[in-house]
Parts: C-alpha cells; structure tokens; sequence
C-alpha cells in the first residue's frame, strides 16, 4: 500500500468536486480526468479500484437525480453481459505489469479523444441490441484501464439525442460498471478499507460536485468546458505514456 500525505489527499479530493461537476455537465469525462491524476500519485493496482469507488458513489447521484430520463430497455441489455466482462478483465489484469497498465490506460484515453471528435462516427446508429456485447467489453476495459465513460458517451449519443437522457443513462452504465468493479477486485483480495481515509475525503466532495453538475446543466453552455477538459485529458494521456 502507497501511503498518501495530508497534501495528495488534499489536491485528489479538490479534483473529486471539480471531475464531478465535469461529468455532470457533459455526460462523461470528469471520471477519466480524475483517473489520470490519481495515477500520478497511485499505482494503477491501487489507483483503479479506488477510483472505482469514488466513480460509483458519483453514479449514484447522478442517475438518481436524472433517473426519470433514463433509457432502461438499454440499460438491462448493458448490464448482462458485464459480469463475464469483469471476470475476463480481471484474468488478464493480474498477468499484466503496472508500468504496461499506465501506458493501456494513457492510449484508451487518447482513442477515446479521437473517436469523440471524429464527425462521420455520430452519424451511425446503433441497435440496441449491441449493448450487451457493449456490456461485455465495458466489464474488460473496467478492470483494464478503469475508466470507458468517454467511449461509452459516443456509443450511448448513437442511440439517445435528449441530453438528460444521455446524462442519466451513462450515469447508471456507471453504476453497474463500477458496481461490478468493486466485487471483482474484493473478490481478487484488494482491501478497501486500507484506503478508508482518502475515500472519506473524496466521496463528499464528488457527491457535492455531482449535485452542483446537475444544477447547472441547463444554465450554462458547456462547449467551452468540454474543448478543456479535452486538452487537460491529453495532457494526463501523454504524461502516463512518456514518464
């Protein structure tokens, strides 16, 4: 276990509130953002469980403060196939060294970027039936590189247009992924409660910054937010694969 002094915890918690206002604004990404930083102060053993709890207790209050516009035929599909996910996942992760982890999760973050802006991708549309071979690789890249929301949101764009809907429905994708996270990675002997303190700092502030996310949803143009957020997941990609 890597212990963190008062100032990590401090700087992670402070990153928590603003990552869960991100989220809230534009569906996906905050979680991502915060990942990234984590893993400058974590392992990515410790790091993506960890962060999976924190992305959980987020997900609960976002999809229940949006749970009147979620798409819940998409939702069960999703949820099937991710256990089987997380067992795979969870087989290849422990094989694979933590310095290979960084550099997984750093190209996953800037595929996911480029996918996002990529214009001829939002013209498709997809079945809903695809969601549960979706599920099944959501379970994998959970436990590979923690975090799939960006990708996710391009996939869940193809299917829904309302921008509550989209926001509530990757909410609940999100509580199940990491739902499902944190039983795999109990069940490989990873302990939680050693992290007990910065999980107490963190979790309120990411519940805070999901219930200020939301207020402002319809008040601001998040365009801006978005385009920022992208260059500051860049730099974290690009950190984790050349440090």
């Amino acid at each position: 276990m890597l212990e963190l002094s008062f100032y990590d915890n401090f700087l992670l918690t402070i990153l928590s509130f603003f990552t869960a206002v991100m989220t809230s604004l534009v569906g996906a990404g905050g979680g991502t953002v915060l990942l990234a930083a984590m893993l400058q102060f974590m392992n990515p053993s410790e790091a993506i469980p960890v962060h999976g709890v924190i992305q959980f207790t987020s997900n609960i209050a976002r999809a229940w403060l949006l749970r009147k516009f979620v798409k819940w035929g998409i939702i069960l599909k999703f949820s099937l196939m991710i256990p089987l996910g997380v067992y795979l996942g969870l087989e290849i992760f422990q094989s694979i060294n933590a310095e290979d982890i960084k550099k997984l999760i750093g190209s996953f973050i800037i595929i996911a970027l480029i996918l996002q802006n990529i214009k001829f991708i939002k013209k498709f549309i997809i079945s809903s039936n695809w969601y549960y071979i979706v599920g099944f690789i959501t379970g994998i890249l959970n436990i590979l590189v923690g975090v799939i929301a960006p990708l996710l949101a391009v996939i869940v764009k193809q299917s829904i247009n309302d921008k509550k809907s989209i926001v509530g429905t990757l909410g609940y994708f999100g509580l199940v992924g990491n739902f499902t996270k944190i039983i795999g990675f109990s069940l490989i002997g990873f302990s939680f409660i050693e992290y007990i303190n910065t999980l107490l700092l963190m979790i309120p502030a990411t519940l805070l910054g999901s219930r200020i996310g939301q207020f402002l949803l319809d008040k601001i143009s998040n365009k801006l937010f978005f385009y920022v957020f992208q260059i500051i997941l860049i730099g974290l990609a690009l950190r984790l694969l050349l440090i």
